[in-house]
């Protein structure tokens, strides 16, 4: 399915002189090439009377797009995103629903909005010091806006930074209205350890830098450099006990920043996807055919072709070498394969899945933190990791298998000679470390749990008793 750009605009009723809060997730469905697409607006407050929006397109994977401008007018608020001329108009009834009617074109379908609550947000009066703070990179081309949390008193507190996992997110790792890293900063706050949780370039308070779209995995890990360096300034940090915790992508970005800086004391990988970016990207795809409902020989015999194609990327300068060389394997692999599997897979000529087989993998290769996610090798960073490490995994995270990855880590450090490494599967939780009922990435939204308390209480636990 394309992508839809969405431009929105939302009409609600307001009351100023009145408690009501538009603020939050509002999750709706509309109808899109015979299945139902989720549409999600995260509005936030500004001011008095100003808010900021951004929304969400869970099917597409699609998160956190700025909206341009959110205007309240009287009884109505209209969001625009300043694109592809689409919108939406709707009335709020000043407790969990917005009604209305979502405008693409000439085409008009009804859309009902429902606030999504999560009852683990955090609440003010918090308990501990919370400061939004911004700072530079040493070179002034990157600012960052991030929050700093640590209980109230007078001592210096051991201090982590929280590193997002793909995609642009903000500070507090905003999903489907979860606030999984305010959640977890939270936490740890109220149990003695300072926070520092930052935007990723391009949001919240944090600008996109020259790179612009090209950065990459090791650009973010020098990000988190430039984040530790801002710690070291705070007379309120104990510079003995700094820490990393990456989640996803940031777990392999937290291992390349131990490798390089001595000032990192202890390490948490959270659904860290240590066999590479390329295994991780064809066990995902199996999983999203399995779930479609193709049969198994089937499934084996794309990711077979997807791998070695994948393969191709690191030793290809250029789109016109690694054509030449698909072109290739293609060939070869297509001999072999049966008449059924061909026409489940929809093979013809140079297509596969109903694509050209070029332009699905050169878009892929057009994208460079694609092309680095997939030819990075994080096992050669984590083998120089000799500071303290917690690895964990949901039991039932279906974008990094729990039992390989952690398998391959504990492998990993042990060669190494690393003396003090945990690693640690969690029975029943999901990529986010919510309890889940199956771990697919559709459940996400519909859990109420932004995270489990039991992974909360083992993360810090870990954490403090590494910080003495």
């Amino acid at each position: 399915m394309k992508k839809i750009f969405i431009f929105l605009w939302f009409s609600f009723m307001l009351n100023q002189l009145m408690a009501q809060d538009i603020t939050g997730m509002w999750q709706g469905e509309i109808p899109a090439g015979g299945r139902q697409l989720h549409i999600v607006f995260n509005i936030k407050k500004t001011g008095d009377t100003s808010y900021t929006s951004t929304f969400d397109s869970p099917d597409q994977k699609a998160f956190g797009i700025p909206c341009n401008k959110t205007t309240v007018l009287n009884d109505s608020v209209f969001i625009d995103l300043g694109k592809a001329g689409i919108s939406y108009r709707g009335l709020w009834d000043k407790k969990k629903n917005i009604n209305g009617t979502f405008i693409q074109g000439t085409t008009r379908l009804p859309l009902n909005l429902e606030v999504q609550l999560r009852p683990q947000t955090p609440k003010q009066p918090y308990g501990y010091y919370s400061e939004d703070v911004e700072y530079d990179n040493a070179d002034k081309s990157l600012h960052y806006g991030a929050t700093f949390t640590r209980p109230n008193g007078s001592e210096k507190y051991p201090a982590v930074i929280i590193i997002t996992g793909s995609g642009t997110q903000d500070r507090d790792g905003t999903l489907f209205g979860h606030k999984l890293y305010w959640v977890l900063a939270d936490y740890l706050t109220k149990n003695g350890i300072a926070v520092l949780r930052v935007d990723d370039r391009g949001a919240g308070k944090s600008t996109v830098g020259v790179n612009g779209k090209n950065a990459t995995s090791l650009d973010f890990s020098y990000d988190v450099e430039t984040s530790l360096n801002y710690l070291e300034t705070r007379a309120d940090v104990d510079k003995k006990h700094l820490g990393l915790i990456g989640h996803s992508e940031g777990g392999i970005i937290a291992p390349m920043v131990a490798a390089r800086r001595k000032d990192v004391s202890f390490i948490v990988m959270w659904g860290a996807p240590e066999v590479g970016g390329a295994k991780i990207n064809a066990a995902q795809n199996a999983y999203g055919l399995k779930q479609s409902g193709m049969d198994s020989l089937s499934v084996n015999a794309f990711i077979d072709l997807h791998s070695q194609i994948l393969a191709l990327f690191g030793s290809s300068e250029n789109k016109e070498v690694l054509d030449q060389k698909m072109q290739v394997v293609f060939d070869n692999w297509k001999k072999v394969q049966n008449q059924k599997v061909l026409d489940n897979l929809k093979v013809h000529d140079n297509s596969l899945i109903g694509q050209t087989l070029f332009l699905m993998y050169n878009g892929l290769y057009d994208l460079p933190w694609i092309r680095f996610f997939l030819t990075y090798n994080p096992q050669a960073d984590l083998a120089k990791v000799k500071c303290s490490v917690l690895a964990v995994n949901g039991e039932k995270d279906t974008q990094v298998n729990a039992r390989e990855n952690l398998d391959l880590i504990k492998k990993i450090l042990t060669q190494n000679g690393n003396k003090d490494f945990e690693v640690k599967v969690l029975p029943g939780l999901n990529h986010l470390l919510q309890t889940a009922q199956t771990g697919d990435f559709s459940e996400y939204a519909k859990i109420e749990e932004t995270m489990s308390p039991i992974a909360l209480k083992n993360i810090c636990n870990w954490i403090k008793l590494h910080a003495r």
